[in-house]
């Protein structure tokens, strides 16, 4: 029996398809990005999902703190940017192919957490044309070895990340386990007003808030955030951009409407 494979949906577009340039790319953000030390072990990071153009420079910050790293199982997370449905999404098993290969899902855990609640749920069409899982794919890939992946997409806000926190907590001890919250910071405002709201953001991601968060996959923040507090973990930026810092005035549009984007670690 043939085994369930999700393909690429934004090959091409977000990243490059071709293996060889994704990874030069990759490679090239990762030695900019500054190795920040982190007092502790890390359990989870906050990583943008835009076009690794304008995210990716962002994400390798929190990417190379994992670098070396060892763990059994990665979960991300994100919240669903095509298709509205309720519930939570887990893809249940196989594999998700990129253009640096395959990676194999968890199974196992997938298993555990859709037996917790019968609000998580396989529903394939979530994740088929879903990015914000698959960009951070190739980052791992570059990074990590010997891990699966466990993909979650939620379909309804604010009705399951505190179950779903739960859910995790229960099913991962004593294995090694990174989670990761796939989430831009904020829409389409002027620099200077992003640069503000987002800075407010984060200093209350570091203080571990569930409110007022201006992220929009406000339901994988908050899972990881409830997470942490439950581990008596803490929290650490690690980059900001926004995309206004990446596109000079008058080329693909000004400073008028940005998307911001923010690393933070998670450790213990």
């Amino acid at each position: 029996m043939e085994e369930k494979l999700r393909l690429p949906a934004v090959s091409g577009q977000f990243y490059p398809g071709d293996k060889k340039e994704l990874e030069e790319m990759i490679e090239g953000f990762l030695a900019k990005a500054e190795s920040p030390k982190i007092e502790g072990e890390i359990f989870g990071l906050l990583l943008p999902h835009a076009g690794y153009f304008f995210s990716g420079p962002v994400a390798a910050y929190g990417i190379k703190t994992i670098l070396g790293k060892e763990f059994d199982t990665v979960i991300i997370m994100g919240d669903s940017h095509y298709e509205r449905f309720d519930g939570v999404a887990v893809w249940p098993e196989g594999f998700w192919q990129t253009p640096l290969g395959k990676l194999k899902v968890d199974k196992d855990l997938a298993r555990k957490i859709m037996a917790v609640s019968d609000r998580f749920l396989v529903r394939d069409s979530a994740h088929l044309f879903e990015h914000s899982i698959e960009v951070q794919l190739p980052f791992l890939q570059k990074t990590l070895k010997d891990f699966k992946i466990l993909p979650i997409i939620f379909g309804s806000e604010d009705k399951d990340w505190k179950l779903l926190a739960q859910a995790i907590l229960d099913n991962i001890k004593n294995k090694r386990v990174l989670i990761i919250a796939s989430a831009d910071l904020s829409h389409y405002l002027s620099y200077e007003e992003a640069k503000k709201v987002d800075e407010s953001t984060l200093k209350n991601i570091l203080r571990l808030q569930t409110e007022n968060l201006n992220v929009c996959a406000i339901d994988s923040t908050k899972t990881l955030i409830k997470i942490a507090k439950n581990l008596k973990g803490k929290a650490k930026t690690l980059k900001y951009l926004n995309s206004g810092d990446r596109v000079p005035a008058g080329q693909m549009g000004d400073k008028s409407q940005v998307v911001g984007y923010g690393a933070v670690a998670f450790y213990r």
